[in-house]
């Protein structure tokens, strides 16, 4: 059998003090997948009690729960975007909230990636109707857990890369880091920037908004 090929994203944040170690993901191939592929018009079909997310017309359950500290992380970040964005044209929302990525010619009904970020950024408002955003966010947030950090780092990360999303950032609560993607002039994400508790991030997309880390990880 040949032996599975595999890309690594080698994050090394070693120049923060409070980071002893590096943090690698390893980021394989995709799994092959047998069942039925999905789309938009299926996805509001589901019941309303259930959270689902569907990539490339794959479904991913988003349960169970998050855990009281992604909550806590989520509603401190996205306060730093709502406070700052107050009179502006840009808009953040956290989740549930969907977010419909559309290849050019499709229908809003035939598109097969439809995510909940756990909070979005969008500065162009004809993309937002009654049902969420359609269309390419301008940044996108994922705060992981054990449940999601396979799914955040490998599918969206691909996802959000091929649609354009210019800026990710990817949260991990137990080691208390943020991970930085930009997109390249390349539409490509180049290499990752790595923020830790004692960090400030200078917010890609807006020249004058700065985030303290430490108010974000705050017990």
């Amino acid at each position: 059998m040949e032996k599975e090929k595999y890309d690594y994203l080698d994050i090394n944040p070693e120049k923060h003090g409070a980071v002893e170690s590096y943090v690698m993901e390893i980021i394989s191939k995709y799994e092959d997948y047998e069942g039925l592929r999905y789309t938009y018009k299926d996805y509001l079909q589901w019941p309303e009690d259930e959270r689902w997310e569907l990539i490339d017309g794959v479904p991913y359950s988003m349960s169970p729960a998050p855990s009281k500290r992604h909550q806590e992380i989520c509603l401190a970040l996205c306060s730093e975007f709502y406070n700052y964005l107050k009179g502006e044209p840009c808009k953040a929302y956290i989740a549930p909230f969907d977010v419909r990525l559309v290849d050019e010619g499709e229908s809003d009904d035939d598109a097969s990636t439809v995510l909940q970020p756990d909070i979005v950024v969008i500065c162009d408002r004809t993309k937002l109707d009654k049902a969420g955003c359609k269309g390419t966010p301008d940044l996108v947030v994922e705060i992981t857990s054990p449940y999601t950090a396979k799914k955040d780092v490998i599918r969206k990360f691909a996802a959000y890369e091929k649609f354009g999303v210019k800026e990710y950032w990817i949260v991990r609560p137990e080691e208390e880091t943020v991970t930085v993607f930009k997109l390249s002039n390349e539409n490509k994400y180049g290499r990752p920037e790595i923020y830790c508790r004692n960090d400030k991030i200078q917010v890609g997309i807006f020249d004058d908004l700065i985030i303290q880390l430490e108010d974000i990880f705050k017990d």
